[in-house]
């Protein structure tokens, strides 16, 4: 009995040894797994720092570009709310910015906040381009580009085409006046010999008239030239079209038919308007001139998918030559014997003084012109 008991003890203890050994080994491996995560949470801890300070960097980086740019950076909020911009847009814009409605901020500097495209004069004078650009949370980032040097450069450059332009038709002019000029005086010498019946007196006085307008016409044209750019109000283009259909329909012969159509009812620009529709007539007799009957003309207005006014002067009459095309638009240059070439030319320098432009457009018969002008707000 006593034996039994003993060798019972002799294997718990055994059984105890062989547990603490156990025990042992698997504190053992704890203790190694411990100290391996232990090393690699701290290479994590280290990655992460490396990662966050990466992330600080190109963070500092990126502010200090959006600073440093010489365009104006603004970020919207989806309400319109300025949340961030950058000295350029402060500069351009004034204080105060940040939480200000941007269209508000816009009404304050005079500035379109939605001339895409377009050299916006600044209360300041300057000139800026405006563009946008959506985000993903609903706001908007607007960049503000100050064009002010090449809007000057641009304006320079015109003037300079310009006074280039006048000295040519100066010259041309010259030559032009030369012709009724000799005649006028011609005949009006021809009234002061003595012994001329009624008859030829007459005559003589009837083609010194006639010379005297030829001349009125030329000096007209050159002021309708170089006044291009007088005083401007908005006007109704279908009302302007009116004019030039008013001016038109006692010149229509037999087998001319003249539409007049209008697209958009409320179209508007702001315009000289007895300057822009001489050059609307300008094109509506040429082409009256160039046709014989039948002849179909048509005036239309209509609106561009860019918002912007449109008039279009089109005949079925013969077209204008391809070998011509592209000097039309010269000063002087005619294909007519009686023409003075000044026409398309007073055509063009109008349209581009309201900050158009006009083309003649491809067309399958006939001849069409397109005069393409910034339209006014309807509302």
């Amino acid at each position: 009995m006593a034996a039994t008991k003993l060798e019972l003890i002799e294997n718990r203890r055994t059984e105890l040894q062989a547990a603490f050994l156990a025990f042992g080994s698997v504190s053992e491996q704890l203790s190694g797994a411990f100290d391996s995560l232990r090393s690699q949470v701290a290479q994590l801890r280290a990655d992460l720092g490396e990662a966050h300070a990466g992330k600080e960097h190109l963070a500092a980086r990126l502010s200090a570009l959006v600073k440093g740019l010489p365009g104006g950076v603004l970020v919207l909020d989806s309400r319109g709310a300025i949340q961030e911009y950058n000295p350029a847009a402060l500069d351009l814009l004034g204080e105060p910015l940040l939480g200000q409605i941007f269209s508000a901020v816009c009404a304050r500097a005079t500035l379109n906040p939605r001339g895409i495209g377009e050299h916006t004069e600044l209360r300041s004078g300057r000139f800026v381009n405006v563009s946008r650009r959506e985000l993903e949370n609903g706001g908007e980032v607007v960049l503000l580009t100050d064009v002010t040097e090449a809007h000057l450069m641009q304006v320079f450059l015109t003037r300079q085409q310009r006074l280039l332009t006048l000295g040519e038709l100066a010259a041309g002019l010259a030559h032009q006046i030369r012709t009724p000029l000799a005649a006028a005086l011609l005949y009006a010498s021809q009234m002061t010999l003595s012994g001329r019946n009624p008859a030829d007196l007459a005559r003589c006085a009837e083609k010194t008239v006639g010379s005297l307008k030829q001349l009125d016409k030329l000096v007209n044209d050159m002021l309708a030239f170089t006044h291009g750019g007088a005083a401007r109000e908005a006007v109704s283009v279908s009302a302007l079209l009116e004019q030039v259909a008013q001016w038109l329909r006692p010149a229509l012969r037999d087998g001319i038919r003249l539409t007049i159509r209008t697209q958009a009812p409320d179209l508007v620009v702001r315009a000289n308007a007895p300057s822009l529709v001489s050059a609307v007539l300008n094109l509506a007799t040429n082409a009256l001139q160039a046709a014989a009957a039948p002849l179909d003309l048509e005036l239309l207005a209509r609106r561009t998918v860019d918002g912007r006014a449109q008039i279009v002067v089109s005949d079925n009459g013969p077209g204008v030559p391809m070998a011509i095309r592209e000097r039309i638009f010269e000063p002087f240059f005619t294909t007519r014997a009686r023409g003075n070439g000044i026409g398309l030319s007073i055509v063009k320098s109008v349209v581009e003084a309201h900050e158009g432009s006009v083309r003649l457009a491809d067309s399958a018969g006939g001849a069409t012109f397109i005069i393409e002008l910034p339209a006014e707000d309807p509302s």
